[in-house]
């Protein structure tokens, strides 16, 4: 069958003629069967034409029943009954009064005998012994062939007609007939609708029914074996067609049409030899025989290869060899020695029976444990399947007759359906085989009105059987009388009718409440539950509502998107500008699979959204090529986007129901209107991600501004002979300015002001760096000018190449009364001279830190010593200060800075330091100021 690799739809052409073939021979079989008339009873031959006609004693020997226990038997006691018929004597068969007369004539009158009688109702054989001068005269009565009835369907034809089991039939429609053939040639002869006559015997009695035929003899019988047998052939039609390349599956489609045949064949009425017999004949053997060698030879391809069979192919042709020539033997054999055929077709399966055991014990060990794990399985469907079929030939429902043989092909049934099971479940010949849920929902579900609908018609039809025994009720005046006594019958029939209304009423209702709870409980079990348009959009506004978080709105609509439309998946990515992912939630994902299908999508799904800016909703069918198979390897069916005032700010990506069913116009409607919903909530978890994150820039800012306040000198030193203040006030939340009050040995205490350029976050950063700095340096006594060379050097490798730092800073010594300053590009200090009552600006010479390398650094920089006096005051400020503005552009500046000092040097240094505040305050008129403002005051006092 190699050919048919390259050719499949050579092989798929032969199956379906072969398979058609098949079908029209089975449709013509069951029409002859249905269409022909039917007295719808079961008759056979009867064994002998003498019927003993009187009753004599004689002794009992052996009594059996064949069949039909259930029915009485005959009496068992010792004496031989009227209307049976004797078959033996002496073990001699007998069937005519001729050789009942020879065999008698050859004994002796008073020689004991063996008689052996038959009774036609039970099939009962029993055998008597007796004088042969004890036989009466005139026992029995010999008939013309006859034939005697073993079966009749209630409430058939015959059953009408008062036709019993056990009647012996000699003549139809006054004919007489050879054997049961003969009998239903006449009997179908007369047509469907058409009344016959049964001359008949039934004990003593000669009795004539009239037999009304009917138009259409189908029973369940043949409906079962129908069914059965169309399974097989639809089930290999299925897997011939579709694998037809692969060599498993074309000899398995093979052998379940070749079986379905015998299978379709199997109920047959009557035996009527015609040129239709001879054919179904002919192709049931040629149907077996080719089943039983494909079924053979597939095991070498199914359910695994076997390549250590393929290497002797002798093993499988030798079977087709021997089909073949059993064929040929049995039509050689000819139609007119039916004995012979059966004789040589039975030969066929048991050599090739024998054959298939040698084989199996041979080859047996060699299989693969897959191989057994899988043909094991088979095997038990196949063993249980023959028998339970061989159950009910054997229990026969407690009658036999040919219908049973249909209720016996129903268990094979097991035998596609375990096929199917375990090809789909294993995968096997390359086939997924599954209905999709919202098929199984629908048959399910008519089946289930179906099988309501039969119950509730049962149960009308018992209704109107049901026999109601109803008291005679009466109102007397003010009484309700109850007696016994019969009713009037037109009385009578008002109320049963009205009673039997009242109760199909109520079995109406009970069947129409039933059917309501099982329609509820498979929609739920099948996820398709209607919910109401109303309450999901109110669910999800509700949702919507609550959920501010961005993260947490995505994840509420994906969880009640699944719960509300039962979804596989649902995803849902929110845009932000149009083009930038920044937030994604899905159900039914694991997370390593989602997050890849973000990465790989993101962008191209907004490339999509923007093309198709006027739907509302897509399906991914219409997406170029990539980009759906994309969508499609991972579950999605449909786009929906969402938008805000034409702004795209997400999309809803939606797989199929859980039902998988389509989705439907309320569907999308739905989604529209959450769409519409959902872009305002987007929109809003915008602006509350902003607004978030701006209070949680200002929570951090405030947190970084307790800090850098902490890290300032929280407690002026007590310096005896000096008074000292200070405040740093930031512009923003955190500024870049500083002061410090480094205090290491008793009436000495260094003063620094610095201002790190730029402002906000940077340079508090920045500021906090230089004070730990010099703050460590401080610890080896160095002197102003020290301090800001070292400090330079370290922070020319930590500063970035734009950033620099002023400082100025002043060591006061109490003892000699003299402060030593070193100037780091910074404002001048400003003295005022107690004695002079002047305010002087002294700057001495110096960089900024971190600009030059150290050499030019300390070249610049210069160091002053100031002798002081008792009340005189030292200014140290930053730029925020002079260059503090007002609403007309102007600056505060150093010369009113030194003004206001000189009004105020009389008060103490804290008292000077708020004045200049004041001052500050007062200039800028409340206007907000863009720098840092630092003030240290120092005031000798004695």
């Amino acid at each position: 069958m190699s050919y048919f690799d390259d050719r499949p739809n050579h092989f798929r052409l032969l199956i379906g003629l072969f398979a058609a073939y098949l079908f029209v021979l089975a449709a013509m079989n069951f029409s002859r069967n249905a269409s022909w008339a039917t007295d719808e009873n079961l008759f056979r031959t009867s064994p002998s034409n003498l019927y003993v006609t009187k009753s004599f004693p004689a002794e009992l020997l052996r009594f059996t029943i064949k069949k039909n226990p259930a029915l009485s038997p005959p009496s068992s006691s010792d004496s031989v009954r009227l209307g049976e018929f004797l078959v033996e004597i002496d073990d001699q068969e007998i069937g005519t009064a001729a050789e009942l007369q020879d065999a008698l004539y050859a004994r002796e009158p008073d020689a004991i005998i063996t008689l052996t009688s038959w009774h036609p109702a039970t099939n009962a054989t029993r055998t008597f012994r007796l004088a042969r001068a004890a036989l009466p005269d005139s026992f029995f009565r010999e008939l013309p062939p006859s034939i005697y009835i073993t079966d009749v369907a209630p409430g058939g034809a015959s059953d009408r007609a008062g036709m019993q089991v056990g009647d012996v039939i000699v003549r139809i429609n006054r004919q007489g007939f050879r054997d049961a053939t003969d009998a239903d040639r006449i009997m179908r002869r007369a047509g469907g609708g058409s009344t016959i006559a049964y001359d008949l015997i039934r004990g003593p009695r000669n009795l004539t029914l009239h037999v009304t035929l009917a138009k259409l003899g189908i029973n369940l019988g043949m409906v079962m074996s129908l069914l059965t047998g169309l399974s097989f052939l639809g089930l290999g039609t299925f897997i011939a067609m579709y694998r037809p390349r692969i060599h498993a599956a074309r000899l398995l489609g093979l052998m379940f049409v070749s079986f379905s045949f015998p299978l379709l064949l199997i109920y047959q009425r009557g035996s009527n030899a015609s040129e239709y017999t001879h054919l179904f004949f002919f192709m049931m053997i040629l149907s077996i025989l080719l089943g039983v060698t494909t079924a053979f030879h597939s095991g070498f391809y199914f359910p695994k290869m076997r390549p250590e069979l393929m290497q002797k192919p002798w093993l499988y042709r030798a079977p087709y060899l021997m089909a073949a020539l059993s064929f040929l033997l049995i039509t050689g054999a000819g139609f007119s020695n039916l004995a012979m055929m059966r004789l040589f077709f039975l030969s066929a399966i048991a050599l090739l029976l024998f054959y298939y055991i040698g084989f199996h014990l041979v080859y047996r060990k060699q299989r693969s444990a897959e191989y057994k794990f899988l043909s094991r399985r088979l095997s038990v469907i196949c063993w249980l399947a023959g028998l339970a079929a061989l159950a009910i030939v054997l229990l026969g429902f407690g009658r036999a007759n040919e219908s049973l043989l249909g209720f016996a092909s129903l268990p094979f049934l097991m035998i596609p359906a375990g096929y199917l099971y375990v090809i789909n479940r294993h995968r096997l010949l390359d086939m997924s085989l599954r209905v999709r849920r919202n098929r199984q929902y629908e048959i399910v579900a008519a089946v289930w009105i179906v099988f309501l609908l039969a119950l509730a018609v049962a149960s009308l039809v018992f209704l109107t059987k049901l026999s109601l025994h109803l008291p005679d009720i009466r109102f007397t005046g003010s009484y309700l009388e109850i007696t016994d006594t019969p009713m009037a019958p037109e009385r009578r029939e008002f109320i049963e009718k009205f009673v039997l209304m009242m109760l199909a009423m109520a079995v109406i209702f009970v069947f129409q409440r039933i059917w309501r709870a099982g329609q509820a409980w498979i929609a739920r079990k099948f996820h398709r539950e209607s919910y109401n348009y109303s309450v999901a959009t109110s669910e999800l506004a509700e949702v919507m509502a609550t959920k501010l978080n961005m993260v947490d709105l995505a994840r509420g609509i994906v969880q009640k998107l699944s719960t509300l439309m039962h979804l596989e998946r649902v995803g849902v990515m929110f845009f932000q500008n149009q083009n930038t992912c920044c937030c994604h939630e899905a159900y039914g994902f694991d997370g390593r699979r989602w997050e890849e299908f973000c990465l790989a999508a993101d962008q191209k799904i907004v490339n999509i959204l923007d093309k198709f800016r006027s739907e509302s909703r897509f399906s991914v069918d219409y997406l170029p090529e990539d980009v759906k198979s994309l969508f499609f390897n991972h579950g999605f069916r449909h786009l929906v986007p969402i938008r805000f005032k034409e702004k795209l700010v997400g999309t809803m990506l939606l797989g199929e129901k859980l039902s998988e069913a389509a989705y439907t116009h309320e569907d999308f409607a739905i989604l529209t209107a959450i769409a519409k919903q959902a872009s305002v909530a987007v929109e809003n978890a915008f602006l509350y991600e902003e607004l978030a994150e701006q209070e949680r820039l200002k929570h951090e800012l405030a947190i970084a501004r307790r800090i850098q306040m902490a890290s300032l000198p929280q407690n002026t030193p007590k310096v005896e002979g000096l008074e000292i203040a200070g405040i740093s006030i930031p512009a923003l939340e955190v500024g870049g300015d500083y002061f410090d009050y480094l205090n290491g040995v008793p009436n000495r205490i260094t003063i620094i002001v610095g201002d790190v350029s730029g402002k906000g976050t940077s340079a508090a950063l920045y500021m906090s760096k230089v004070q730990g700095i010099l703050r460590s340096l401080h610890d080896f006594g160095l002197s102003p000018r020290q301090l800001f060379i070292r400090a330079n050097h370290l922070l020319r490798q930590a500063l970035e190449r734009k950033s620099f730092v002023t400082s100025i800073g002043g060591d006061f010594n109490t003892t000699s009364r003299q402060l030593a300053l070193a100037r780091a590009g910074h404002l001048p200090l400003f003295y005022y001279h107690a004695r002079r009552a002047h305010v002087e600006k002294i700057t001495p010479k110096g960089l900024g830190l971190g600009l030059d390398d150290d050499g030019i650094f300390a070249s610049e920089l210069e160091e002053r010593i100031i002798a002081y006096e008792p009340g005189d005051v030292f200014l140290f400020v930053t730029d925020g200060v002079t260059e503090a503005h007002n609403g007309n552009g102007a600056e505060f500046g150093e010369d009113q800075l030194a003004e206001v000092l000189a009004q105020n040097v009389h008060n103490h240094a804290e008292q000077i330091r708020d004045k200049v505040i004041s001052a500050l305050k007062h200039f800028a008129n409340n206007i907000e100021q863009h720098d840092d403002q630092t003030i240290v005051v120092v005031k000798a006092t004695h």
